[in-house]
């Protein structure tokens, strides 16, 4: 079981180097990004983020999680070829199409949410982008479904450089604003397509399956509902702000939560990329059931941990980093840092209808969750704004685990070790609640002494009893071990890629 999930750690680890880079680089930069855009323009900025979600949902069709059903049913290469050939015909001339419709009615998204035709250049931006971003679904899933997560780290970490880089240009240079950043990013995206696809093409011909893709179409469109319910889960509260508050309002709740989304960045995103491979790939083994019990246990140690950092830590780095007028983006951290550790507990609970194929009941339970979360955030914006918005997605996202672990018992009942994750949500409260007692003037000299108090994680884990004989025994292995495994994977995984 171990080495099952050592497997799943490492590919999770190189899946998140290309978004740790991300984010450390995106960390670095926040003193250059408050300071040439307001937190009005980051509430602009946020908008034409989250409606590129929206429809990137609706684009993409499930085919990017249906793909990895279809190629794991084929042992053999070519008729692997045929999945991806048809996955990648039908998914260009459909975002091609779509994407035409919305560069023509670009007008219309502008006076929706700025009353006004002038941001309509903006939107026609983001929609070029949404065309090469959905395309590309398809080399990237291959990459995961290969496991060949160097490759998938090193093309991300890539995109992130010409993303920053191009940033810095449109932004500093040109001052672009709001516009340069949306223009490097399809330049972003339109360089990676360029790169990407040509080799794909070449790899599989061009083959078209009208079974391969009714049975991804099957798998995958009952998913769309789903992924619309985590849209609203995700970033509706961005539109609520946007109308029912203020757009500065709508900039401070959109920093906080880019702080908050790092456990996204770092822990979930790379976590549920090697995830689907890696629990297909388990399924058939016996002690499938007992590798995913563990999974979860170790998932919210290591999210737990990420979390509070950020909850401790992030008040006194926004006073080091951001200009005063993004002070306040602190209050909304701890809440949305925790909503998103649930989230990926999510994805592990509800691992029952995926393996049963019982997705039909994922829609209702991201619906279950979506209603909710319109709901407060109608109740709540109105009155307590951002806060008001970062309750209802705690609440809202809380429900998500919960429904999943109750409908998957059904199909495929596991035993989840709950006394031992209670003992990590314990440890984290008390070890929060301390912090909240140490104050400073210097932000630099409270933020060392509040970085002191997370080296208490572990040692009260310890002694709460939460690890057990093998774990400490492992651990201790693993001192001597992971050095020279982490050397050996990256030599050799490095030569493959190269010489791919």
């Amino acid at each position: 079981m171990f080495r099952q999930i050592l497997r799943l750690s490492k590919h999770s680890v190189i899946y998140g180097f290309g978004v740790s880079i991300s984010q450390l680089i995106g960390f670095f930069l926040l003193p250059l990004y408050t300071r040439y855009l307001t937190p009005s323009d980051y509430g602009v900025l946020e908008i034409f983020g989250v409606t590129q979600s929206i429809l990137s949902m609706i684009f993409v069709m499930g085919l990017g999680s249906a793909l990895f059903m279809s190629y794991f049913h084929y042992e053999d290469e070519e008729d692997r070829k045929t999945v991806v050939s048809t996955a990648l015909i039908f998914l260009t001339a459909i975002s091609l199409c779509f994407s035409l419709v919305l560069i023509a009615i670009a007008s219309k998204f502008s006076l929706l949410f700025f009353h006004s035709t002038q941001y309509t250049f903006y939107f026609q931006v983001v929609f070029l982008t949404l065309f090469f971003d959905t395309v590309i679904v398809i080399p990237l899933s291959i990459f995961r479904a290969r496991e060949e997560s160097k490759r998938y780290a090193m093309i991300s970490l890539v995109r992130l450089l010409m993303s920053v880089g191009l940033n810095i240009y449109f932004i500093v240079v040109l001052k672009r604003g709001v516009l340069g950043i949306l223009e490097s990013g399809v330049i972003t995206a339109g360089s990676l397509y360029a790169f990407l696809i040509p080799s794909i093409i070449k790899e599989t011909k061009f083959r078209f399956s009208k079974q391969d893709l009714k049975e991804m179409l099957s798998f995958g469109l009952p998913l769309v509902p789903g992924n619309l319910g985590t849209w609203i889960l995700t970033v509706s509260d961005r539109y609520f702000l946007l109308f029912l508050s203020t757009s500065h309002e709508l900039g401070l709740y959109s920093l906080g939560y880019k702080f908050g989304l790092i456990i996204q960045g770092l822990i979930v995103g790379p976590f549920t990329l090697a995830w689907s491979p890696f629990f297909w790939s388990v399924a058939k083994e016996e002690n499938a059931k007992e590798v995913y019990s563990s999974v979860l246990t170790y998932f919210v140690l290591v999210a737990m941990f990420v979390a509070l950092a950020l909850s401790v830590l992030s008040k006194d780095v926004l006073v080091i980093m951001a200009t005063p007028s993004f002070y306040g983006a602190y209050k909304v951290i701890p809440l949305i840092a925790l909503s998103y550790v649930l989230y990926g507990c999510y994805y592990i609970l509800n691992i029952g209808y995926h393996i049963s194929k019982k997705t039909k009941y994922s829609p209702f339970i991201i619906g279950t969750g979506s209603i909710v979360n319109l709901c407060l955030n109608y109740l709540l914006i109105p009155t307590y704004g951002m806060m008001g918005a970062a309750v209802a997605t705690l609440i809202s996202y809380s429900m998500l685990p919960m429904c999943a672990f109750f409908v998957s018992r059904r199909f495929y009942p596991i035993k989840y070790e709950w006394g031992r994750i209670s003992k990590i949500f314990l440890t984290a409260v008390l070890i929060y609640a301390v912090s909240l007692y140490i104050t400073n003037d210097s932000a630099i000299v409270s933020g060392l002494l509040k970085a002191m108090t997370l080296l208490a994680y572990l040692v009260l884990l310890y002694v709460f009893g939460f690890f057990k004989h093998e774990e400490i025994q492992k651990g201790k292995d693993l001192i001597r071990v992971v050095p020279m495994e982490i050397r050996t994977w990256f030599a050799e995984d490095g030569l493959l890629f190269w010489r791919k």
